[in-house]
């Protein structure tokens, strides 16, 4: 990481602690008894390929900590480390299935054509995005030079972030160079493209008779075993689906009772009395609030709604009594008023030492000698103020800003560390300052400042409202006891209805991670996909997202083609749907005529006329989506009276009138050029869906966590 990012938010020692405790709940998940699958150490196989567990844990580590960089944060929520794991999983199988297919195709980036894509005339969307001059806005190929010049004096941080760019770039030509390959393979005949134009201008009028469905009450459909068979196998690819579970689920939310409600209510009056004596206030907001003392200054419209307009025209000491918000009590003090620039621009040499916050191994001087440095080179810039960015191009250990005449751009107030950021206050534009902070030495030039806006500094005091210890051993006994008295769906769903439980129903893929008003349920899901959870069975107690949740397996299915006996209940509508188009069909047959107003009268129907229809279009006008029918009138001849037709919703038969041909054409190049496009496009997302249907990708990550 550059020195200017750690001068914004030193996090370091954070992030370890932070890193190791990811990694503790990784594994610890894992690790939890009870979780009996079948042992293996993959997390996955693909292409035949094992993915090790070890191998898949690093690289989630190592996407957590570049999402920890990129969003500035020290945490991350239980959420984020799922997508991240996701994230990583789709990355993994992504490589290895096109990694493959490269290697077989002999496709690759010769290093020639990445120095192209990285430093040649036209280069790469990604360096045109991340190499622009700061003042422009423009792309500036000089940066990419310098920064790569640098390359080699730059912290670990900075070379890994460019490795991955490098990365990036080359995955990215050879997505491109696959799909060009595939696609610029596809060849439209002419013959092709004058069927097509045809099939989407030739215009049909026809008269239609609809025996509508509804038309017979279903009480009077009897189904045998044979008619759903007989469905169910002419349908067999409806029901090729992923493996799912349906379970029923309590939540036993953990809320504050009455008496928390009163004890809290108590405390902060207490609390109150006391904030407004104290006068020591950052130490007591950081010893009696759940957050800590803020020191920035805060600017109009910042804070929140109900206090914003009261602190900003109040006298400094102005104490705000405590009031409920976002289900936390807040009191707030005003401290102090001041006008202050919103940003500021400026520029530093930084000479460090040997065990400041920059931690790096190539600095080895001492503190002494670094405050002498730092003296020297003050003092050269008091006599010659030009010699700033000869001086930082030679001595400063800032690497990001070294080669740009220390130049640190534009950064609000308050997001340097305060002894930085108080001498940009206080200092004027132009002049030098010479300061310290944990990193050493800074030699700052104070290069521009916004115009200065009211800003108010608060102390602010804040109290959650939440549940007691013995409230949570009360809503846990609670779930505990319904868990242990009811061991079967059957018993669950009665206790659920006798105590008037909230029972939540939810189908869940293997790896889901939230059901429905619970997020975060990895546990609970996990649970249900366990080899010895057994349909029927009831769980244990599960804490999530800060509650208590006890499921019920309702139902298991596996991956494949569901069973009859399964989807009975679901085909049910269309076999019957099936019945009774046999039933019109008969009726219509029975009537013994083609003459379509007859035939409306003995089907209490009418007859409708459609005008321009087309063979491209999915919904027959009036009557919605109908392609058996639009497919038989397209392959009907004019006059002819059609025999009944089953559709979506009724038994049709219908009169082609006219047929209007397509408006002649001699150039179909344009047709050629759309189909060609639509074709290309297909293959960005239907060529590698294909490679990982023919992977066989086993995915084990729901035994592992």
């Amino acid at each position: 990481m550059a020195i200017i990012g750690s001068i914004r938010k030193r996090s370091g020692l954070l992030v370890i602690i932070i890193g190791v405790a990811l990694a503790a709940f990784v594994l610890g998940d894992f690790l939890k008894p009870g979780k009996r699958f079948k042992q293996t150490n993959n997390i996955g196989v693909v292409g035949g390929e094992n993915i090790p567990y070890n191998e898949f844990v690093q690289k989630v580590e190592e996407q957590l900590a570049n999402i920890k960089q990129r969003a500035k944060k020290e945490n991350l929520s239980t959420e984020e480390v799922y997508s991240a794991r996701q994230m990583t999983w789709q990355q993994l199988t992504n490589d290895l299935i096109m990694g493959n297919e490269y290697d077989r195709l002999g496709v690759f980036v010769t290093s020639d054509e990445l120095f192209d894509l990285v430093q040649g005339k036209e280069p790469h969307q990604y360096i045109l995005q991340y190499f622009k001059d700061p003042n422009t806005q423009q792309y500036n190929p000089q940066l990419v030079i310098n920064f790569l010049k640098q390359l080699d004096q730059m912290e670990p941080e900075q070379k890994k972030n460019w490795i991955m760019l490098e990365k990036a770039i080359k995955d990215d030509r050879l997505r491109t160079k696959y799909n060009n390959l595939i696609g610029k393979g596809y060849y439209v005949p002419k013959l092709f493209a004058k069927q097509d134009y045809e099939e989407k201008n030739k215009k049909y009028d026809i008269r239609v008779v609809a025996a509508n469905y509804s038309s017979i009450d279903d009480k009077t459909i009897t189904l045998t075993d044979a008619d759903y068979q007989k469905y169910y196998d002419e349908h067999k690819y409806m029901f090729d689906q992923e493996a799912a579970r349906e379970i029923d689920y309590v939540l036993f939310e953990l809320q504050p009772s009455q008496l928390d409600r009163e004890k809290i209510a108590k405390e902060v009056a207490q609390t109150f009395a006391e904030f407004q004596k104290t006068t020591d206030v950052p130490a007591f907001v950081n010893a009696n609030s759940d957050t800590k003392y803020d020191s920035s200054w805060k600017k109009e419209k910042t804070l929140s709604p109900a206090i914003d307009s009261l602190l900003f025209n109040s006298p400094i000491g102005f104490v705000i009594s405590p009031y409920i918000d976002n289900n936390k009590y807040t009191m707030a003090k005003l401290l102090d008023v001041q006008m202050r620039p919103d940003s500021l621009k400026a520029g530093h040499i930084l000479i460090s030492y040997k065990g400041s916050a920059v931690n790096d191994a190539k600095i080895t001087r001492p503190k002494e000698k670094a405050k002498a440095t730092a003296d020297s080179i003050f003092a050269v810039l008091k006599k010659d103020p030009k010699q700033f960015a000869l001086l930082s191009a030679k001595l400063n250990d800032d690497a990001s800003v070294k080669t740009k005449g220390g130049d640190l751009g534009w950064f609000a107030d308050g997001t340097m560390v305060p002894a930085f950021n108080k001498a940009c206050i206080d200092g004027k534009i132009g002049e030098y300052k010479l300061v310290e902070t944990a990193f050493g030495f800074h030699i700052i030039q104070i290069l521009d400042k916004k115009p200065a806006v009211k800003k108010i500094r608060v102390a602010m005091v804040d109290r959650r409202i939440e549940p007691s210890s013995q409230t949570y051993q009360d809503i846990y006994t609670k779930a505990s006891e319904f868990a242990g008295e009811n061991r079967t769906v059957a018993e669950f769903e009665k206790a659920c209805t006798s105590k008037n439980y909230n029972k939540r129903t939810a189908e869940v893929k293997a790896m889901d991670n939230s059901l429905p008003g619970v997020n975060g349920a990895r546990t609970v899901i996990q649970w249900s996909y366990l080899e010895e959870t057994e349909k029927g069975t009831v769980s244990s107690v599960f804490e999530v997202d800060g509650n208590y949740v006890v499921a019920a397996l309702k139902s298991a299915r596996e991956k494949g083609i569901q069973p009859m006996d399964v989807v009975k209940q679901q085909i049910e509508p269309m076999v019957k749907r099936d019945k009774k188009a046999e039933k019109l069909i008969e009726t219509v047959k029975a009537a013994g005529t083609t003459d379509l107003y007859q035939l409306a009268t003995k089907l209490n129907s009418k007859v409708d006329t459609i005008r321009d229809m087309v063979f491209y279009n999915y919904n027959m006008p009036k009557y919605g989506p109908e392609p058996e029918v639009i497919g038989t009138v397209v392959n009907s001849k004019v006059s002819s009276v059609s025999s009944p037709v089953k559709g979506n919703m009724s038994v049709y038969v219908f009169q082609l009138d006219k047929a209007t041909e397509a408006p002649t054409t001699k150039d179909y190049s344009m047709f050629i050029k759309q189909q060609e496009y639509g074709f290309a496009n297909r293959v960005q997302r239907d060529a590698y869906q294909a490679l990982e249907k023919m992977a066989n990708i086993e995915d084990n990550r729901v035994k592992f966590y």
